[in-house]
């Protein structure tokens, strides 16, 4: 068996490029091995949050918008940054950002939101991390309030379906989004609860491949 992996050690570290929404950071490292990695930057974002909302009738409450790093229209969850407004606890931090992104960019809320996944986007090169949260029953609450630069259209769906056109390679997402959609099922399924009975019995379907 290879021996388990072990940290590099950073030599120096340079912060190279910093802005309000992301900051570089430029590292001299040297491996376990000895080799020098250099410079290795390392970007720096905020903590992000997605929200996986399901109408009382299972439908998922989507958003459409342009992504400019694709350059194309992407559908996926709604979605955001965690600001210093949300709170000083990481926990509540979170929760209460993905409470305000889903009321920003749909209009939804009024229900309680559940820690469902929290991962790392990009370990490699990204000090981030992504949490999701399971929103059972939303309505809505008001109306839209996207930041400057969104232009967002609310979409509903089939959550069975989704699932289905992912598996089959048919629809093109954020991975994260991905990640938190199968995460959010598979807490559902796994409680056999929140869902009416037809809804349930779909999605399960859809995960299996039945």
């Amino acid at each position: 068996m290879p021996p388990h992996p072990l940290a590099w050690r950073t030599l120096s570290s340079e912060i190279t490029f910093q802005d309000r929404w992301l900051t570089v950071r430029s590292d001299q490292c040297l491996t376990p091995g000895g080799a020098r990695i250099g410079p290795y930057h390392v970007i720096g974002y905020p903590n992000w949050v997605n929200v996986v909302a399901v109408r009382p009738d299972g439908k998922l409450v989507l958003a459409l918008e342009y992504r400019h790093g694709a350059g194309e229209v992407v559908l996926g969850l709604p979605s955001g940054a965690i600001d210093a407004k949300d709170g000083a606890d990481p926990a509540e931090a979170a929760r209460a950002a993905a409470e305000r992104e889903l009321a920003e960019e749909t209009g939804y809320g009024g229900v309680a939101f559940e820690r469902v996944l929290g991962a790392w986007p990009n370990p490699a090169n990204q000090s981030n991390r992504a949490t999701t949260f399971l929103a059972l029953g939303v309505r809505e609450v008001g109306g839209l309030s996207p930041d400057l630069g969104e232009e967002i259209e609310v979409v509903l769906e089939d959550w069975p379906q989704v699932m289905r056109r992912l598996a089959r390679g048919e629809l093109t997402m954020q991975a994260m989004h991905i990640a938190g959609l199968w995460a959010a099922a598979t807490r559902v399924l796994a409680r056999g609860t929140g869902l009416a009975p037809k809804v349930l019995a779909d999605l399960r379907a859809a995960v299996t491949g039945d």
